[in-house]
């Protein structure tokens, strides 16, 4: 029985990967309720998975403006559901990678009072496994999503992100993604040295940013 079940769970990871040429993406939605396999988001041509094959812990929600629409199309847009920790220290989502390939790992967080307790400001921090990553500061006046990215070398066949409670606030997480780059990008980045982005703008345009599959 036991060999099963761990046939089973690298059988669900297998399909929950979407290969691209020689990269692997990965989207995760995260407390999105297991029922639901996958689907298709309209806007963005991405795919998404629920996360109950990535971590074992923490409660499903959806933010208190998509509860309506939840109640009555029975799933929400990726952005407004979230898994959140309200138990232990230390909470991480373990990422299938390849040993010593180059990803960039992308998490969103909308607290959009999910919790109603409308909270002026919610922080914790995230870690790539034991390393720290940032500090999250999300609050109730946050009507866009907080995103927080990383480049980094894989040092086994998972990675640990992590969510760790500073006694500041229920951490949560809306959405995590997960993408292979191409050898030879970020050069500086190592197996004992990350880098963090710092910030993200469109130069020449005052357009709105234009959201690519990245």
């Amino acid at each position: 029985m036991a060999v099963f079940l761990v046939l089973l769970a690298a059988l669900v990871l297998v399909f929950a990967l979407h290969v691209v040429g020689d990269e692997i993406e990965l989207s995760i939605d995260c407390g999105l309720d297991d029922k639901y396999s996958d689907y298709m988001d309209p806007n963005t041509n991405l795919r998404y998975v629920p996360d109950g094959t990535f971590v074992d812990a923490g409660e499903n929600h959806v933010v208190a403006a998509a509860a309506a629409d939840q109640a009555k199309n029975g799933r929400a847009d990726a952005i407004y559901s979230l898994r959140s920790f309200p138990s232990g220290k230390w909470n991480c989502y373990a990422l299938p990678t390849a040993t010593a390939a180059t990803y960039l790992v992308r998490m969103q967080f909308l607290y959009g009072n999910y919790d109603n307790l409308s909270s002026s400001s919610v922080q914790f921090e995230i870690h790539l496994g034991s390393v720290p990553w940032d500090t999250v500061t999300v609050g109730l006046a946050d009507t866009n999503a907080t995103t927080k990215e990383a480049v980094f070398v894989a040092w086994a066949g998972w990675a640990p992100v992590c969510l760790v409670n500073t006694g500041r606030g229920t951490p949560f997480v809306s959405v995590v993604e997960l993408r292979k780059l191409g050898d030879g990008l970020y050069p500086p980045v190592s197996g004992n040295q990350s880098m963090s982005m710092y910030d993200r703008r469109m130069m020449g345009t005052d357009a709105p940013v234009t959201r690519h599959s990245y």
